[in-house]
């Protein structure tokens, strides 16, 4: 598992003890047999996780290794989840759901 998957692992686990609603959103996209593209969400930039907040608050949490950093999809995304009202976490551990109070 590489560094970025364990984080987010464990983050997902963390966020499901604490009661909050969520899942892995896989993102990404591949070269079909025939040729084609198929992406899983057609919005650039989507979060690893997403959910709902035990306050009913919409959450959107981007997993990174400790050297990992926004694309500008990320960025964009992140900008406007947040200008709409979400939780947008970066997190690299734990600790920075924590420190966000979740």
């Amino acid at each position: 598992m590489t560094e970025e998957g364990a984080v987010l692992k464990a983050c997902k686990e963390y966020l499901l003890l604490r009661g909050h609603f969520c899942a892995r959103v896989n993102s990404g996209g591949f070269e079909t047999k025939l040729g084609g593209w198929f992406r899983a969400v057609d919005i650039k930039g989507f979060p690893d996780i997403v959910g709902i907040t035990v306050n009913g608050k919409a959450l959107a949490v981007e997993c990174k290794s400790d050297k990992g950093k926004l694309s500008e999809a990320q960025k964009t995304f992140r900008d406007e989840w947040v200008s709409r009202g979400g939780i947008h976490i970066v997190a690299r551990k734990i600790e920075d759901l924590m420190s966000e109070g979740l």
